[in-house]
């Protein structure tokens, strides 16, 4: 059962009065130094808004929205309260008083004509992986569930997922055809709009059923995080005999298949220029899932790597600037988060920026071609493993 506003009425309040100190993990607080802008001064928004003790103005709306529900002010607050969460529930009661910004209207009509958020045509949702789906195994009980960044914006990390599990022996299947795979609904849920989210859940797992999946990998932390835990809440579960995994800790779990097709090549005579990589921590997958340390062992078994660290990193990670429609309601503001990030990567002379998450490469790499940020080599995890398997070869 989806919850309400009212059920977590006392971290409002608790959030609304308290002395503030998430306030410097907060990215957006950080850029626009508001403090109407910091998890307290959302929470004291909403505390007012909840009780009736104060109209929700446009500028309140705005600063609901200019959240990027990151995660950061819960991982830095003591008691570990769900302030994102109840901005998540603030922003469906903005939803259902028809006051959603323009941004996430356009959202919400993109996903519900063409079933993704980039209002491509649904019929191309797997045009540029036909390479690989074509050479498929004709059933497969591990299903590949790609999302609408990957499948639109950078297929690089499906073709390199695909190549990475061929080298391992592991087939896969994809949830192609009408009534496949569509958008998670992720960014819906977190802009508000869970009812179309549910029609979207409803697809998803009525695919995942019929495809007689066992378990369902994804490269996307925001649809795994879907998958996983967010259709359970808005009462669209999958079966609990299906198993959903990021493809770290899918990796993780197989790593005796993965190691040797690496270490082949660490252990040959050829010679490997070292790297500085900085492993960038996307929020969905560490804050949400709580997966941290399974893409940093596979990117140490990697020959010539050198993995250094942001300084804040794992559950205190930066974040990339993506998240919570921020994009689509404040694209200004959420450029400016990325370029910090980017900006701190390149204080720490790292070569290339991993990570493991479509929306976090999508971003780093936009922010880059509007020419105000340090240039670097900016990858998925996948990309890098798969490179490491086409060297040996």
């Amino acid at each position: 059962m989806t919850a309400s506003l009212e059920e977590y009425a006392k971290i409002s309040r608790l959030c609304s009065l308290c002395s503030r100190m998430c306030r410097h993990s907060c990215p957006t607080h950080l850029i626009t130094r508001s403090d109407a802008c910091s998890p307290v001064g959302r929470a004291l928004i909403i505390e007012l808004y909840r009780g009736g003790k104060s109209a929700l103005t446009e500028a309140a709306v705005d600063r609901l929205y200019q959240c990027n529900l990151c995660g950061a002010c819960k991982a830095w607050c003591k008691p570990r309260h769900e302030l994102p969460r109840i901005i998540e529930l603030a922003r469906e009661r903005v939803v259902t008083e028809h006051r959603a910004p323009t941004g996430t209207l356009q959202l919400d009509n993109s996903v519900t004509r063409y079933s993704n958020v980039y209002s491509e045509p649904h019929a191309n949702r797997f045009s540029q992986l036909q390479s690989i789906i074509r050479d498929l195994a004709a059933t497969s009980d591990l299903v590949y569930f790609v999302g609408c960044t990957t499948a639109y914006r950078h297929p690089e990390i499906a073709l390199a997922t695909s190549k990475v599990l061929t080298a391992m022996n592991i087939p896969i299947n994809f949830l192609t055809g009408e009534q496949g795979e569509v958008c998670c609904g992720s960014p819906l849920i977190r802009a508000g709009f869970t009812e179309t989210a549910k029609s979207l859940a409803e697809q998803n797992v009525s695919a995942i059923t019929q495809s007689g999946a066992k378990t369902v990998i994804t490269t996307c932390p925001g649809c795994a995080r879907a998958l996983r835990q967010d259709y359970p809440e808005i009462g669209v579960p999958l079966s609990k005999k299906v198993k959903v995994l990021h493809i770290t800790e899918f990796l993780s779990r197989h790593r005796q298949k993965l190691v040797p097709l690496l270490t082949t090549l660490r252990n040959s005579k050829a010679k490997v220029s070292p790297q500085k990589v900085i492993y960038h921590d996307p929020c969905h997958l560490g804050r949400e899932l709580g997966v941290y340390n399974q893409p940093r062992q596979l990117l140490q078994l990697l020959p010539g790597s050198d993995l250094v660290e942001f300084p804040h990193n794992k559950e205190f990670a930066d974040c990339c600037g993506g998240g919570g429609a921020l994009p689509k309601t404040f694209p200004n503001l959420a450029e400016e988060i990325t370029n910090k990030r980017l900006v701190d990567a390149a204080n720490l002379t790292a070569d290339h920026l991993v990570s493991a998450c479509p929306n976090c490469k999508l971003h780093f790499a936009e922010t880059q071609r509007h020419g105000n940020s340090p240039m670097m080599e900016v990858s998925d995890l996948m990309e890098v493993l798969a490179k490491a398997i086409k060297e040996r070869r």
